[in-house]
């Protein structure tokens, strides 16, 4: 089948820009070798970390640096975005509170407090503003389940002056399990008689203690989360808020899953597996790539193509020993520092960061790849999210709002 788009990629950016070709009448499907940066990440929207108000900083930021992705997408397409991906979330019953102008500061699976600018429902009872109240709040956990540790949690809280316990719970009779990871656990509390076996505990343990809140791993349900938090809150009379874990990111996944809905709805397809190897073209125009199939390539046309693979860390671009990095779907020409020597810094915490995480493709306003001489290579591509140059989207804390602005222009060109 032809399609009239096709997007490379099943992150937060390249979901946004199917779901903007979709929404326009096109014939769209995702082609993605694996999920995207939804599964690792927190399920949050960063926008810019470090400042207290984000938008502002950003109006700033576009005006200092104008090969930013910001400055290419837009603010005003990051705002569209923002108004988009929240009518994602509410339409799957899964809202994102927040606020563009003013960053949450909201507790990590260290008891460290990380500023972002949307957090999911299921979150939002454990901003600092609200536990920096006095009243005690109470982390707890599950032995089973790795890597979340509501001692520890609790422990941080309390040296930032923000009153916590951390206590374990006894994970209710379940049938025979070797791995308690976030994605199963969180299809536990898909189960009325798990979910009551923790209210029930929680119960005892909030009367006892007096907690105000309690906080609790990032996995209350894959479907119905906010659901789950109600009902926990009904039998606790505490508020309940969910914190980050580790990934596989629950939180992540069902954005994602919203993602899908609303994409499917608009008549898009995706295809899970699909692990685009090069591209076929001529001149300036993209025909058709090929993907690995089981027993051979497997060709797919479209008129247009949207590249959002991801940067180093996602996979889409990858350093070589010998000094090169490539764009691992279409083989194109991508920005680097000048030498392997300028790749990192001396220090590895180094706060300016690392030179080759900001390695990426360079684009024209129309999001097009361009080549050394700033030509463009192909003129139906569009390079969206962290593929894009001169910007490193982890340090800079803004992985979500570049993902969702270029996302959001490549769906509206």
């Amino acid at each position: 089948m032809n399609y009239e788009t096709i997007v490379i990629g099943a992150g937060l950016s390249g979901m946004m820009a199917a779901l903007g070709r979709a929404e326009r009448g096109e014939r769209v499907m995702v082609l993605a070798k694996g999920h995207g940066s939804t599964h690792w990440a927190a399920g949050c929207l960063d926008l810019l970390a470090e400042a207290e108000d984000p938008l502002g900083a950003i109006n700033q930021l576009v005006q200092a640096k104008p090969a930013h992705p910001y400055a290419l997408a837009g603010v005003a397409a990051l705002e569209q975005a923002l108004t988009r991906v929240r009518g994602v979330g509410e339409a799957a019953g899964y809202p994102l509170v927040g606020n563009a102008g003013r960053n949450l500061l909201m507790p990590t699976a260290l008891g460290a407090l990380r500023p972002t600018a949307f957090v999911p429902a299921t979150m939002v009872n454990g901003e600092a503003r609200q536990l920096g109240d006095g009243r005690p709040t109470l982390i707890v956990g599950l032995h089973e389940l790795r890597d979340f540790f509501p001692p520890l949690i609790a422990a941080n809280l309390r040296a930032q002056g923000y009153p916590a316990e951390g206590v374990y719970l006894e994970l209710p009779p379940v049938e025979r399990s070797h791995d308690f990871s976030p994605v199963v656990v969180a299809r536990l509390f898909e189960r009325p008689a798990f979910r009551a076996a923790i209210g029930r505990q929680l119960a005892v343990l909030v009367r006892k203690g007096g907690y105000a809140r309690v906080g609790l791993p990032a996995v209350l349900g894959l479907y119905n989360a906010v659901e789950v938090v109600r009902e926990l809150q009904a039998l606790t009379g505490a508020l309940i808020f969910e914190i980050p874990t580790l990934p596989t990111s629950v939180p992540g996944m069902r954005l994602f899953q919203a993602f899908e809905q609303a994409l499917t709805k608009a008549g898009g397809r995706i295809q899970i597996g699909g692990w685009v190897l090069r591209g076929e073209g001529s001149g300036s125009h993209l025909h058709a790539v090929f993907s690995e199939a089981a027993s051979r390539e497997q060709r797919h046309m479209a008129r247009r193509w949207v590249l959002a693979t991801g940067g180093i860390m996602g996979g889409g671009l990858r350093a070589e020993h010998t000094g090169v990095v490539n764009e691992t779907a279409l083989g194109l020409p991508v920005r680097t520092p000048s030498g392997r020597s300028d790749w990192f810094q001396a220090r590895f915490l180094d706060e300016a960061g690392h030179p080759v995480f900001r390695a990426g493709i360079a684009v024209d306003a129309q999001l097009r790849p361009l080549d050394a001489a700033d030509q463009i290579v192909y003129t139906n591509v569009a390079v969206v999210g962290s593929a894009l140059a001169d910007c490193d989207p982890i340090r800079e804390g803004c992985l979500e709002g570049i993902a969702l602005a270029t996302g959001f222009a490549a769906g509206q060109l």
